[in-house]
């Protein structure tokens, strides 16, 4: 077995195409094009006489760079806002009695976690689940958890889930309850 390498042949690129260039016979090229030139009707050969230098100038002429390339990357921070979280199944309910959650509760999704885990492991109905998978949107968001994902939640005084909030990167989407007892998305 040989193994070594042959040494990649040089080759002169600029006078192979001299040599291709003075191969041409520029007469007959010529006298070529001029026939198919007159075959063409006025008007085409009217619109080429313009296009071709309008095609030529875009090619030639460099276009600025667009703003996204321009902008420099701006890190993204978690900013705590104030806003008010009262669903509408708590709207129509007098305050009497305090609820017991009147915090978010957070859960950071573990690997090989799913949302039924994550139900479980924080005591939330299944049928809440079930009511949510019905109305995901076709992005996926609750079947496609992944770990170190948050999933933020609050819950009734019955302990029902009321608002369910998956934060991914820089993404949220947030599922909370209707007056009529099911679910809503907003992105």
């Amino acid at each position: 077995m040989n193994r070594r390498k042959k040494k990649p042949q040089q080759v002169d690129y600029i006078q192979l195409a001299k040599d291709k260039l003075q191969a041409i016979d520029w007469a007959n090229l010529k006298q070529q094009l001029l026939g198919r030139w007159q075959q063409l009707p006025k008007l085409h050969q009217r619109a080429l006489m313009v296009l071709i230098p309008v095609v030529l100038l875009l090619i030639v002429i460099p276009f600025p760079q667009s703003e996204q390339q321009q902008q420099p990357m701006v890190e993204s921070q978690r900013v705590s806002v104030a806003v008010n979280t009262q669903s509408l199944s708590e709207q129509g309910e007098p305050q009497v009695k305090p609820l017991q959650s009147d915090q978010w509760k957070e859960y950071t999704v573990k690997s090989g976690d799913t949302l039924a885990q994550v139900f479980r492991a924080n005591s939330l109905p299944m049928a809440d689940l079930n009511a949510l998978v019905k109305i995901e949107s076709s992005d996926k968001p609750l079947s496609h958890i992944k770990a170190g994902q948050l999933v933020r939640f609050k819950t009734n005084a019955d302990g029902t889930l009321d608002m369910l909030q998956l934060e991914k990167a820089n993404k949220s989407v947030m599922f909370f309850r209707v007056s009529d007892g099911g679910f809503a998305q907003q992105k």
